[in-house]
């Protein structure tokens, strides 16, 4: 019997984007759940300010990572409008991305707990996997133009770069937990950088043909 026909519609694109950005949505909804138990566990006479004080480092690490998350995601839109078809590699580095987005509670979690410089490092890690994913779609768009739309938009975004801001970055905030491994995931506060850097590199790149 002969192999059924491998078929990449544009329907089956949409679902695979709908399907990335509903995993993305669930991942948020996992890091307010300690908040929400912070919540339930209080006591009648608390104050706002017990809370935030007696709380900060849960309520430091929700924040860091729902911007990380947001920061992904808007990666991946971004990378994903100047898709117009797919393939199968396509689909096992959308499987390798969105390990590492579900992963990121969990490592939240860690870096809420005692071993903090365990935890930083791995949650660092487990960015630089997701960025590099990222820019492994990016890659694998840009080698195969038949995977992208036709027009001048994408043209100019093949000629630039993705993800190196990013990863620069993410290689000084890891060398930042190790030297100080008590600051928790406060270096990724450094990622508010990756626009101003990837705009700097911009300059300096040479373009492609």
């Amino acid at each position: 019997m002969a192999e059924p026909e491998n078929r990449q519609s544009a329907e089956g694109l949409s679902r695979l984007i709908a399907f990335a950005d509903a995993v993305v949505a669930i991942a948020l909804t996992l890091l307010v759940l300690p908040l929400v138990d912070i919540a339930n566990d209080l006591r009648e006479d608390s104050s706002v300010a017990d809370v935030v004080s007696d709380n900060s480092i849960e309520l430091v690490s929700f924040i860091i990572s729902f911007g990380v998350i947001w920061i992904l995601w808007r990666q991946h839109h971004q990378t994903m409008e100047y898709f117009r078809a797919y393939d199968r590699t396509l689909i096992n580095l959308h499987f390798i991305w969105l390990l590492t987005i579900v992963a990121l509670p969990f490592a939240t979690a860690l870096i809420d707990g005692a071993h903090i410089e365990q935890a930083n490092m791995l949650y660092i890690g487990v960015l630089a996997v997701s960025v590099g994913s990222l820019i492994g779609i990016a890659e694998w768009g840009r080698r195969h133009r038949e995977l992208l739309a036709d027009d001048d938009a994408t043209d100019r975004w093949v000629a630039s770069s993705s993800g190196v801001a990013t990863f620069i970055i993410l290689a000084v905030a890891l060398g930042v937990a190790i030297v100080f491994p008590r600051s928790g995931n406060l270096p990724l506060f450094l990622l508010l950088l990756t626009d101003p850097v990837e705009r700097l590199l911009a300059r300096w790149r040479p373009r492609r043909h």
